[in-house]
């Protein structure tokens, strides 16, 4: 009962902010009636307001929902297959190395002539660092402190973030464009961020909720996993993949977003303890309420 009132809580604060969004904070006045206008007609009746609030107040809303469930998922993945409450995003270096990643793209230093190039690079550089953090960290190792995992994350982010700069300073004609991007706005975002990150942000947190069972059962430890039949390299392959994927989609969208996935996930197990099957979904939750907020 009590799981249920939570996510009722959550979902209610959710909806409230998103609310909120819509008309608050204006160089002009945005009354309650025109966001319902522009909400509801999409901006084709209610004049230049209501088109304001469809075309740009909602996709920025929405995406700011859709970046922190994003965030807190990855958090929550990477927490339960780690056992570190500790892990994140950010902490792990993976923010960094997706920025990084995005910003040899986005100054033409890597090209890649397809469609979804930009998400391609953000995994790959999001993956590059993950790999490097757990080589350092000794990710995988029974004997292995945890700070020294979250110390070689510390030292990769900050290799990659001066990667990233070294990469603006190369390429002065778009340094403008990538550092207004790198500090992580929710400014510039729109119908096209919407379109990248709802699909990503569906697919992951269905198969997030579908390790939840596993990641209970990594939390009574490995051994005990494996005897019970838990595939302990294909759930780590798995939620590799998820988190990449859900980084990826939030740090090409709007840049690097710092500690969310930290927050969210440890809140959520603060209220609801150690039981993914509902902690995945209200980490989600808590982070979208936790972008929309701020």
């Amino acid at each position: 009962m009590r799981r249920w009132l939570m996510a009722g809580v959550i979902t209610a604060t959710c909806l409230g902010l998103f609310w909120v969004s819509l008309f608050a904070l204006s160089s002009f006045s945005i009354r309650q009636v025109d966001a319902w206008n522009g909400l509801i007609t999409q901006g084709r009746e209610g004049g230049n307001i209501a088109y304001i609030v469809a075309q740009l107040r909602v996709p920025r809303a929405l995406c700011a929902a859709l970046v922190g469930a994003c965030l807190g998922v990855a958090g929550a993945l990477m927490q339960g297959i780690t056992r570190n409450r500790l892990a994140s995003p950010s902490l792990f270096g993976v923010t960094a190395g997706a920025a990084l990643g995005l910003a040899l793209f986005s100054t033409g230093l890597v090209a890649l002539p397809f469609p979804g190039g930009a998400l391609l690079m953000t995994c790959l550089g999001g993956a590059l660092a993950w790999i490097t953090v757990f080589s350092l960290g000794g990710a995988w190792s029974p004997a292995t402190a945890q700070g020294r995992l979250v110390l070689a994350g510390v030292a990769v982010a900050a290799l990659c973030a001066a990667l990233t700069r070294l990469t603006v300073i190369l390429v002065e004609a778009q340094a403008q464009s990538v550092l207004n991007w790198l500090a992580g706005s929710l400014a510039n975002v729109g119908a096209a961020q919407l379109q990248l990150l709802w699909p990503c942000t569906l697919i992951g947190l269905v198969l997030a909720i579908a390790c939840a069972p596993r990641l209970n059962l990594i939390n009574l430890g490995e051994d005990a996993a494996r005897s019970l039949g838990v595939r302990i390299g294909a759930l780590r392959l798995l939620v590799f993949v998820v988190s990449l994927l859900l980084v990826g989609a939030s740090v090409c969208a709007v840049g690097p977003i710092a500690f969310v996935g930290l927050i969210a996930p440890n809140i959520a197990r603060q209220w609801l303890g150690n039981d993914y099957r509902w902690l995945i979904p209200i980490s989600a939750g808590l982070g979208a309420a936790i972008v929309l907020a701020f």
